[in-house]
């Protein structure tokens, strides 16, 4: 059995999941990792395997790699998925993949021009409650209203990247992007969205620079309309990600990645998943770098959904709704 050689760029808490679900695959071998910061690097050559870099360009010309888990904050990219796919190395992306659209285009066509395999962390979309749920949906004819929200805490503290727009994209491009792509992925996709947001509940923290709140109104290509709205000011006993959706013949409830009821004139379906949706999105990878399937979730759909939460952003700013080709 041929090993997958696996390299790393970035050694940080996403790093290791993945890294703690590859170990449980025989057939993969973490060979590497390269973070800027070596001791992070360091320690995780420790506990999952491989050799530290805190170069990922030196990491690349010194080591044989099949595929590459790409686990950096959206400021940090630069060329990695571009050099990546140059080389021949399959590509697992965590998102968001960028904080431009241009950046992202420019990684969707290395991709696909080299022909190598990738794939982007959207790991809602694997969740066996939210695939019932699709399921249910391509049978209950059309969707008339979706309901999402993102309802979370601050991450991190005031030195942490999440908190400053110019280095995260701010709370709906890379924390709440689960709930667009997710209505993406349920739905369909959008052809129209407008925005509001604020920073009203959390003006006494000076140094978050991202919204606390935001409302995004979207209209769907098949005619559904929706509104997702995501806050970083939730009390902790009281967070949600969930999304609702009233279709023709269902009515969807779905929470978090275990928990979904579908309501149907025939009855109430509860489901509660017991699958790993991130074991099962790096399962799927390493099959299709095999040749056992194919990416559920290629650059190409980190690349819309990236444009739908940019999109949001900019009707904010304008003022007026965006329409999305």
């Amino acid at each position: 059995m041929r090993r997958i050689r696996v390299g790393f760029i970035g050694a940080g808490g996403i790093a290791g999941l993945h890294a703690s679900k590859l170990s449980t695959i025989p057939e993969v071998e973490v060979v590497s990792v390269a973070d800027v910061v070596y001791d992070k690097a360091r320690s995780f050559s420790e506990k999952y395997g491989g050799k530290p870099y805190n170069d990922w360009r030196e990491m690349y010309k010194s080591e044989k790699l099949d595929a590459v888990w790409i686990c950096i904050p959206p400021y940090a990219h630069t060329d990695e998925v571009e050099e990546a796919a140059e080389r021949g190395i399959h590509v697992f992306i965590e998102k968001p993949i960028a904080l431009t659209l241009e950046k992202a285009e420019d990684m969707r066509r290395a991709v696909e021009e080299s022909g190598v395999i990738s794939w982007v962390g959207y790991h809602f979309r694997q969740a066996y409650s939210i695939r019932r749920c699709k399921s249910i949906l391509s049978e209950s004819g059309p969707v008339g209203v979706v309901l999402g929200r993102w309802w979370g805490g601050i991450v991190g503290d005031p030195k942490h990247w999440w908190w400053r727009r110019e280095l995260s994209g701010g709370q709906i491009v890379e924390q709440a992007t689960h709930i667009f792509d997710l209505a993406r992925f349920l739905v369909g996709d959008v052809s129209r969205v407008y925005t509001e947001l604020t920073k009203s509940m959390l003006t006494d923290i000076p140094d978050l620079t991202i919204e606390d709140a935001a409302a995004t109104v979207l209209r769907f290509k098949n005619g559904a309309i929706g509104v997702i709205t995501n806050t970083c000011g939730a009390n902790p006993q009281a967070h949600k990600v969930e999304m609702d959706i009233v279709a023709r013949r269902a009515h969807i409830e779905i929470r978090g990645t275990k928990k979904a009821t579908i309501y149907r004139i025939d009855g109430v379906e509860d489901i509660t998943s017991l699958n790993d949706p991130y074991l099962d999105e790096d399962l799927k990878f390493i099959k299709a770098i095999k040749g056992e399937g194919e990416s559920e979730v290629p650059i190409s759909e980190g690349v819309k959904t990236l444009k739908l939460t940019l999109a949001a952003l900019e009707a904010y700013e304008k003022t007026l709704p965006i329409k999305i080709d």
